[in-house]
């Protein structure tokens, strides 16, 4: 469910074409929605990623950060096994200096001022989109490094599946997702169940912390949409996860430590074509997330309801203007302690797209009035020059902000009131191409980012302490030898203090993701290795570099069952990403293996 605001930035490379697809024509008949219907990926996205239905469901991934890790540009940090805390970094930048969005919906803790993206599951994505870049010209606050969107399941073919997944560590998964409707109305439903035993999250063995950490997630999603009239379509989506996840404390003895997480959230749009050159789309959404510790006694309920409504209008076979205002409320249950438990958000954009022979420009910007922390205004603009069809040069500037969460505000004792926004600016060249059978894009970046958040040694309160520099390059080549599908990805990082030179935890200076991938017959067989080097974590401590071996297939039985497989790390590669202090940390996972067997019926 996506609004014209969304589609009209993916539609923005009349502009700046997806750097592979642009160059791949394998990629070209992808399909992105779009304010005047559906697009190729090779006219959309600037340096982007879409990650589709085939993609996800080849990847076998245990969990959205896990699928995430695959794009260029995103590293991710967990902090022990499956349902621990992951830290996911984007060109840098942290989850709470990016916004998440589910069926265009914003989505997040209003109090971490981050969205915890291991509550939404794989089972339940249609399909990820990744754009990179400042993007408060468009969405306002918390898009410094860019915007990723999940795209529930909408249905498909046939009435429906059931899936049976086993694995290690005690893994279950149990799945079944029903289809309805014709072209005009659809209906789908879904349900599933996760359990495992898990793995010890730290190697803290004191105090009873030397147990397994158990991890149970249950997830109910609905989708369906309507032709209400020949111009007008109604789409809905609602998406529920309930997770139970054990932990160590790293701090103390293990009492029986448990964090609950629970997250809604609901879309109900409504487009509309009022004649070929205008597109309006107004979406009503809300997002619930809800988060009790158990052993500290702790239990807060944030949420978020949206409104937003957009006008496209296409001037000529060149020009598009799109505008569009939105609002949104966060408030907190209970206030408890918290001094204020409720703020608000007005905003209003404008996004305006040219095209004139081998040279095209998009540019936009946006106003917004927060109830907290005042107004902002930002925007970016991008130029980009097709040499031939072969060849494109983009270079784009933006600015961006990152808003206090309702914990740096006024969590009591800590939370200082005063606390601006942080701001950023942002600046990028890319080349793009195709040269015979071998597709490449090349993207040097770099951001500024000043008033971080942090807090001061002296009052202990949060404050606006120092700034960061974020520069790097991202490699990308794909191609095709003798059937198989092979693609290979660098990403070069430098994130450091800006005053210091102090490099930034938790994010890997230099990654390698190499892919080999083949379609027999029946058979789809793909093999990934992943380099990393150069983390650092407990404030400036070099970790030593590791590489993973990932293997995975499926075999297609018969029309209607299909079975599946993967094991990751498989030379069982013991690695550090996280430390905990000077002797500790928290552990990885070792070679994890399973199995599934799908029904279509």
């Amino acid at each position: 469910m996506t609004t014209i605001r969304t589609t009209a930035l993916l539609a923005s490379a009349i502009l700046l074409g997806s750097p592979l697809a642009y160059a791949n024509p394998s990629t070209k008949d992808q399909i992105v929605v779009t304010a005047k219907g559906t697009q190729s990926l090779a006219d959309v996205l600037p340096t982007s990623h879409v990650l589709t239905s085939a993609d996800v469901e080849a990847a076998q991934a245990f969990d959205l950060p896990d699928l995430l890790n695959q794009v260029s540009g995103i590293s991710v940090t967990p902090t022990g096994g499956r349902g621990s805390v992951t830290g996911t970094f984007l060109r840098g930048t942290s989850i709470s200096q990016n916004i998440v969005l589910v069926d265009g919906v914003r989505v997040g803790s209003a109090t971490l001022g981050a969205a915890t993206l291991n509550a939404y599951p794989v089972e339940a994505i249609e399909r990820v989109e990744v754009v990179k870049g400042p993007l408060s010209g468009i969405y306002g606050a918390d898009a410094v490094g860019g915007v990723i969107q999940v795209f529930t399941r909408t249905g498909g073919e046939g009435r429906g599946s059931a899936t049976l997944t086993l694995g290690d560590d005690g893994l279950a998964e149990y799945g079944i997702g029903l289809n309805a409707g014709n072209d005009l109305h659809s209906l789908h439903v879904s349900a599933n169940y996760e359990e495992r035993d898990g793995i010890d999250h730290t190697s803290i063995t004191s105090g009873g912390n030397d147990d397994d950490d158990s991890y149970e997630e249950s997830a109910f999603s609905i989708s369906g949409k309507t032709q209400l009239s020949d111009n007008t379509r109604a789409q809905l989506s609602v998406l529920y996860s309930d997770i139970e996840s054990e932990f160590d404390n790293t701090f103390g003895a293990d009492t029986g430590f448990v964090t609950l997480t629970k997250t809604l959230s609901a879309a109900l749009s409504i487009n509309t074509r009022i004649n070929d050159a205008i597109d309006w789309n107004t979406t009503l959404g809300t997002n619930e997330d809800e988060s009790v510790t158990e052993v500290f006694f702790s239990d807060l309920t944030t949420n978020r309801d949206s409104l937003s409504t957009e006008l496209a209008f296409l001037l000529n076979d060149s020009t598009q203007l799109t505008v569009g205002a939105d609002y949104y409320q966060e408030d907190i249950e209970p206030a408890g302690d918290f001094p204020v438990s409720d703020r608000d958000n007005t905003g209003v954009f404008a996004l305006l797209q040219l095209g004139s022979g081998p040279f095209n420009l998009l540019a936009n910007v946006r106003y917004d009035d927060n109830s907290t922390y005042g107004d902002e205004t930002n925007g970016s603009l991008a130029l980009n020059y097709d040499f031939s069809d072969r060849l494109r040069a983009v270079l784009s500037y933006g600015t961006a902000f990152s808003a206090p969460s309702f914990n740096f505000l006024y969590f009591p004792f800590f939370g200082n009131p005063d606390l601006l926004p942080e701001e950023s600016e942002s600046y990028e060249l890319s080349l793009l191409g195709r040269h015979g059978g071998l597709s490449w894009r090349a993207s040097a970046y770099r951001t500024d980012v000043e008033n971080l958040f942090s807090f001061d040694p002296a009052t202990f309160l949060a404050a606006n302490i120092g700034a960061a520099e974020l520069s790097g390059l991202e490699l990308e080549l794909g191609t095709r030898v003798q059937e198989w599908d092979l693609s290979a990805r660098v990403d070069l990082l430098s994130a450091k203090d800006a005053d210091s030179g102090t490099k930034l935890d938790d994010r890997a200076e230099t990654t390698l993701r190499l892919s080999a991938a083949r379609q027999f017959e029946r058979l789809n067989l793909a093999l990934d290795l992943l380099i990393e080097d150069g983390r650092h974590d407990n404030f400036g401590t070099e970790l030593s570099g590791y590489g993973l071996i990932d293997v995975r297939g499926s075999y297609v039985i018969n029309d209607q069952l299909i079975l599946s497989a993967s094991i990751d790390n498989l030379t069982d590669k013991d690695y550090t990403v996280n430390l905990i202090g000077p002797s500790e940390r928290y552990n990885t996972l070792g070679r994890q293996s399973k199995i599934s067997l799908r029904y279509n019926f």
